[in-house]
């Protein structure tokens, strides 16, 4: 039915006119699309920026928990370091207690023997050997 009153019209209207017509009706046409296409995009825009603020918060989140990680290994560390320094301490004085004991036993063992010191320096003394004669049927 339209088609019928559309063919009459271009029968009875001015061709300008109907020229005119067909132009308003396509600027109506293409500004239509040209919003829809506007609407998309601004939609898409938001998510988009939705998407940006959800990652910044995201940073955020993961700067805060790095830093967090980064505080409490510190913290961890200055624990271990106190603790190895406590033992390297330790050890350090044990080592100079060893170190006067040998002094001594070397001193007792000049005195019993009255050996010369550069001989005593190069002997070994075995800990927990009884010195003695030899058991019999011993190997």
């Amino acid at each position: 039915m339209r088609r019928y009153i559309l063919a009459i019209a271009k029968r009875v209207l001015p061709g300008p006119f109907v020229q005119w017509y067909r132009r308003r009706r396509a600027a109506r046409r293409y500004l239509k699309a040209l919003g829809y296409e506007l609407y998309d995009r601004q939609t898409r825009l938001s998510m988009q920026e939705a998407e940006g603020r959800v990652a910044a918060a995201q940073t955020r989140f993961y700067g805060q928990f790095m830093k967090d990680v980064l505080e409490r290994t510190d913290l961890i560390l200055q624990e271990l370091d106190r603790r190895i320094e406590g033992v390297s301490t330790r050890h350090g004085a044990e080592l100079a207690t060893l170190r006067r004991e040998v002094a001594e036993l070397r001193a007792r063992l000049e005195a019993r023997t009255g050996a010369d010191p550069a001989a005593v320096e190069g002997a070994t003394v075995e800990v927990g050997v009884a010195a003695g004669p030899a058991p019999p049927g011993g190997s």
